[in-house]
């Protein structure tokens, strides 16, 4: 099985232009520098223009370009340029792959930066050449330049350039298998990136995420970094990041047995990659293409971009592309029973292997381990983990006491609504009381209201009336005067 592309941050763009320009306003930069006089304005001028032009995939235009704003720098004294300079040809020679013309120029970048007291620029060209060494598989030379870089970072503070290093160490761990490591160092510097909104870098961290993620089979964690770092790409214009993130959504195809969509992936990527002119990448694309070719059972597409892959990576040194296409070629000999040509493969991937992790490097890494307090940033970053881990398990912990919070709420709101509806209940009772009671008086009421009624009648019954009274009454009168 082949390796997803992994990024390293390498610190070659000239402070003269931090964002990379859309490919129209090339011609308007070669304008401005046919207009331009002054000697410092042409350097500024050339170095934007030479790393757009390199970003387009001309890279000996763009060498031709840095060259000779260097000869200018150089004719005028002016060294306050150098540094930049000698990073824009070594970050040409990395792209056509010619090491050790990138380490020279690095180290010149170095000597400049020594020159002039920089520190920040003494770290970067540190973390420079760590990633070359890194390119050439020695890793015990990655490591010491890498940590002289972050020691530095450290002392100044440098956020950026300390989660860029960081992340640069999580990919070299990542490499000597060590993916536990490697994943503490990774996240740490995504999460500085993140704080920053630093999406160039943000590219390069969401995709070793990504990696580490598909290493431990957690698919869809790792297609959502590969994506990310597709959209971050995607926006910056960055065909770089472009090309690996297909490459790496290609790979979860392929670990999902799903070999045309990863093969329409993996030729995506390719021809991002012969655009940029970068034969590194293209070799390790060839041999992803060849797995995608393998899973389809068409060995003999396989063999040819294996061949081409076994190539490339001969030409510039890389052992560990080298030795995955010599095993990819073993593979596929032995699988059409050509036992002789499957042998040779598997005797110099053996030997590849066996280059990759002598015994030396091995005793040498060891010996590193002890260097600088590389334990101790060991440590402290497994204090991070551990500290993580007991923010989420406190968080956890909140959650939980929230959860039993609502709980009582929900508690007391229940017996709050029972008490009332038990009030209702008995005010509801009581005024039925009230109710009877009142019905009871309204009887007794109109009971003393007819007996009233019915005594009067009586009386009127037995009292003589007002005419008689008065008709006797005259009677007696009469009576009265005729006596």
């Amino acid at each position: 099985m082949y390796r997803s592309i992994t990024f390293l941050l390498f610190f070659v763009l000239s402070c003269f232009c931090l964002n990379a320009q859309p490919a129209k306003k090339i011609d308007s930069m070669k304008n401005e520098l046919a207009g331009t006089i002054h000697d410092t304005t042409r350097i500024k001028t050339m170095c934007k223009l030479a790393l757009e032009i390199r970003d387009q995939g001309d890279i000996n235009q763009a060498l031709a370009l840095t060259q000779k704003s260097l000869l200018l720098a150089q004719k005028i004294s002016n060294t306050s340029f150098l540094w930049n300079i000698y990073n824009q040809l070594a970050g040409c020679y990395v792209a056509l792959g010619d090491y050790p013309k990138t380490i020279v120029n690095h180290k010149k970048a170095l000597q400049v930066a020594f020159e002039t007291n920089n520190k920040g620029r003494i770290a970067r060209s540190y973390n420079n050449i760590g990633i070359v060494y890194y390119r050439l598989t020695d890793y015990p030379k990655t490591i010491e330049y890498l940590q002289k870089a972050l020691k530095i970072q450290e002392e100044l503070g440098d956020e950026k350039q300390i989660a860029a290093c960081i992340g640069n160490m999580a990919v070299i761990y990542s490499s000597l298998k060590e993916d536990s490591l490697s994943m503490v160092f990774q996240q740490r510097s995504y999460a500085i990136h993140k704080k920053m909104n630093n999406k160039t870098d943000l590219i390069n961290s969401a995709n070793n995420l990504g990696n580490l993620c598909r290493k431990k089979k957690q698919f869809d964690k790792a297609r959502h970094f590969y994506e990310e770092a597709l959209a971050y790409a995607t926006e910056m214009e960055n065909k770089d990041g472009i090309k690996s993130a297909y490459a790496n959504i290609g790979s979860l195809y392929y670990d999902n047995y799903q070999p045309k969509e990863a093969l329409e992936m993996f030729l995506k990527s390719k021809k991002i990659i012969e655009e940029l002119g970068d034969k590194r990448s293209l070799a390790t694309v060839s041999a992803y293409i060849a797995e995608a070719y393998v899973q389809l059972h068409q060995t003999a597409e396989a063999t040819v971009y294996l061949e081409k892959s076994l190539e490339l990576s001969k030409a510039m040194g890389d052992l560990n592309t080298q030795e995955a296409a010599a095993m990819g070629l073993y593979r596929n000999y032995k699988e059409d029973k050509d036992f002789k040509n499957a042998l040779v493969y598997h005797e110099l991937a053996r030997k590849l292997n066996d280059s990759i992790f002598n015994s030396s490097k091995s005793e040498t890494l060891n010996s590193l381990k002890t260097q600088y307090a590389l334990d101790r940033q060991e440590n402290d970053l497994k204090a991070k983990a551990d500290a993580e881990l007991q923010k989420q398990e406190e968080e956890k912990a909140k959650q939980r006491t929230i959860i039993y919070i609502a709980i009582g709420v929900l508690l007391i709101v229940l017996i709050f609504s029972y008490a009332l509806l038990q009030r209702f209940r008995l005010t509801k009772k009581q005024n039925k009381i009230i109710e009877s009671q009142k019905l009871i008086v309204e009887q007794k009421n109109k009971e003393i209201t007819d007996s009233i009624r019915y005594a009067k009648r009586i009386q009127l019954a037995l009292l003589p009336t007002e005419k008689y009274v008065k008709k006797e009454l005259a009677k007696l009168q009469d009576a009265d005067k005729k006596s």
